[in-house]
């Protein structure tokens, strides 16, 4: 008896913690909840911006592979970005043999019910690249 009594409060402490973990998660579960959108690919090379990717945010990674629309929900939050696929001989000015954008940057970003962000990466004549949010508009979701 003891036994299932133990078992039954473990199930209960893991389910416990399940649910927190997702209780703190910044993205939605469903877009009837209150958000913003993440805009990540949208394909600007014409203006030099340049595709990313958020790794983490708030420091826990992300672990999501679809990473062209992101709906998160309102707050303020620090996104690890890195660059998407980037090819770095299309970037005017660099080397095409450079291996700059292996690290991350964080981008800090406070995000507002209803608001669309796109967001991209931008490269310095030195190589060097941060994130910039290069548009926000009403969300059309």
């Amino acid at each position: 008896m003891k036994t299932r009594t133990f078992v039954w409060c473990i199930g209960l402490l893991l389910a416990g913690i399940g649910g927190a973990a997702l209780a703190a998660s910044p993205f939605v579960g469903s877009r009837s909840e209150s958000h913003g959108v993440l805009y990540l690919n949208v394909n600007q090379a014409a203006k030099q911006i340049w595709p990313v990717k958020i790794w983490a945010v708030d420091g826990a990674l992300t672990n999501r592979s679809d990473q062209g629309v992101l709906w998160i929900k309102p707050g303020d939050y620090t996104f690890k970005v890195k660059l998407g696929a980037v090819n770095m001989a299309d970037v005017p000015g660099l080397s095409r043999r450079a291996s700059y954008g292996q690290d991350a940057h964080d981008l800090k970003l406070s995000v507002q019910a209803g608001t669309a962000y796109y967001i991209g990466a931008k490269f310095a004549a030195s190589g060097k690249w941060e994130p910039v949010v290069w548009k926000t508009e009403a969300a059309k979701d």
